[in-house]
């Protein structure tokens, strides 16, 4: 996991500028990644002492203060009501060390290594390659390797190593660290864990899905030893995030942070530090998810050559499941929506960098012909509609669209093409009992297009791809757009999915 995924996934910021603000933070990366000094006095007894409160298990009350080591500001897109770009604000988000309380050596080093990065520039040059113990870390050179190496001797850490990556079910890579289940023995909730990442010394990362009171919460479980340094971070918006303690049923104190219906779930062990980041789309709260995970799990580094073995048979059947020719080709709806969750698991375990959209659906007859259809929407728009060919789903066509009164839709680019145009098409579905909702049924009521040089062109013809023909003027194609008056659908989080 990146610190780009916890930000997007905790604040909602745009996609776009998380991967501008990852470039800032590490210096304009040209490559893909693969993913004894002596101290003062004061600073090493202050080191001992939280150690030792710790280890003896001493209860300390976490707080949001004793965790953040820096700040970091980030673009925010502005719009208008028809999705136009319109500026730019600037969101300052509180960057939180996930390793470590403040005056440890975790802390320290998260702090030296994010005030480092954000200092750096990078000077550029070819393609390069760290050596694969590195492969975790943003690094793009061998300076920086070195200043990590550095850092990491200055406060007697470890490099976290290379890891090994799951694709289909965590649960064998559980037990190669001695642990049995992320739950505790009584919880009332099942887990489904595809994909993740584990490390040599016991760390790990995983991707699932808590189902709770038939609801489905999808989160993130982190955890990192004490004795490594990894440079992942917190990201929290200080004026939205609502902090609060909580103790468990079985006396662990833990802080919770909830904002835009994410949540994590923080807690301080002696040997661990652990992160739970979750999606709160649901009726369940951080209270009772933290009553299920068991954030007392103890971590032994896995044996390399069961490791490996398994990362080659996840890998071999995560390959054999892609040629499967009936993915997304579902008898039930259900099961439809269940293969979309699962690819966004798998991606996410493939690439430790990828944010999946926020995913909802909501049913309705879009082509009138008496039967709902199965809408997903992507973002808040509408990206397929899902309909049933001899007894099996078809997602025909993706889209970028808006439904509005009269079964009218507004598919648009929501970024220019290749030659800086913006184009939209105001169409309706022929009632024609095709359930594949794809160019076919497309019956177009008229086409506009905003040039790079800002004129406006619309099409006079009805034919599917007709000619961009007539000039009009900016004023003339937004009242054609605010002629069509958007329906607002309601629409559930694609994880409280129920078949209709």
């Amino acid at each position: 996991m990146t610190s780009i995924q916890l930000l997007k996934g905790f604040t909602g910021i745009d996609s776009e500028f998380l991967v501008r603000v990852e470039q800032r933070t590490d210096k304009q990366k040209e490559m893909k990644s693969h993913r004894g000094i002596h101290r003062p006095f004061l600073l090493a007894a202050l080191i001992a002492l939280l150690l030792m409160l710790v280890g003896c298990g001493i209860v300390y009350v976490l707080h949001l203060q004793d965790l953040k080591i820096g700040e970091q500001t980030v673009p925010q897109t502005q719009y208008d009501d028809s999705s136009n770009q319109i500026g730019e604000t600037e969101v300052h988000l509180d960057v939180l060390s996930i390793q470590g309380i403040k005056g440890t050596p975790n802390y320290l080093a998260n702090q030296e290594w994010l005030a480092f990065t954000n200092s750096y520039t990078h000077t550029g040059g070819g393609y390069w390659e760290s050596e694969p113990e590195y492969w975790a870390y943003s690094v793009q050179n061998q300076e920086m390797v070195d200043k990590l190496d550095e850092i990491c001797a200055k406060y007697g850490l470890k490099i976290i190593g290379k890891p090994w990556h799951e694709h289909i079910d965590c649960n064998p890579f559980l037990t190669l660290l001695g642990i049995d289940s992320l739950l505790k023995p009584n919880a009332d909730a099942t887990l489904s864990i595809p994909a993740g990442r584990f490390f040599p010394g016991g760390s790990f990362t995983i991707y699932g899905t808590l189902k709770l009171a038939e609801t489905d919460n999808l989160f993130t479980y982190h955890c990192v030893k004490k004795d490594v340094f990894y440079d992942v971070f917190g990201y929290v918006d200080g004026d939205s995030v609502l902090e609060r303690n909580y103790t468990t049923t079985d006396g662990l104190p833990l802080l919770l942070l909830e904002s835009n219906q994410s949540g994590m779930i923080l807690a301080d062990r002696e040997d661990c530090f652990f992160t739970l980041s979750v999606d709160l789309t649901g009726d369940a709260t951080l209270e009772q998810l933290a009553e299920c995970f068991d954030f007392t799990i103890h971590t032994d580094p896995p044996d390399a050559s069961a490791a490996d073995a398994r990362e080659q048979a996840s890998l071999e059947e995560m390959n054999s499941r892609q040629g499967d020719p009936n993915k997304l080709r579902r008898s039930t709806y259900g099961e439809y929506v269940a293969d979309l969750i699962q690819g966004d698991e798998m991606w996410r375990s493939i690439d430790p960098e990828y944010t999946p959209p926020s995913k909802a659906y909501a049913f309705y007859d879009v082509d009138g012909n008496g039967t709902e259809e199965l809408l997903i929407f992507y973002n808040g728009y509408i990206g397929n509609i899902v309909g049933m060919k001899n007894g099996i789903t078809d997602d025909g066509k993706s889209y970028h669209m808006y439904l509005c009164e009269d079964n009218v839709l507004v598919d648009f680019d929501s970024e220019p093409n290749g030659l800086g145009e913006y184009r939209y098409h105001i169409f309706r579905f022929a009632n024609d009992g095709d359930p594949v909702f794809s160019n076919p049924k497309e019956q177009s009521i008229v086409r506009l297009k905003k040039c790079a040089d800002g004129t406006w062109w619309r099409t006079s013809s009805t034919e599917h791809y007709a000619e961009f023909d007539t000039e009009i003027s900016e004023a003339e194609a937004m009242e054609i757009l605010n002629s069509y008056k958007p329906v607002d659908l309601e629409t559930r989080p694609l994880t409280q999915f129920e078949d209709p």
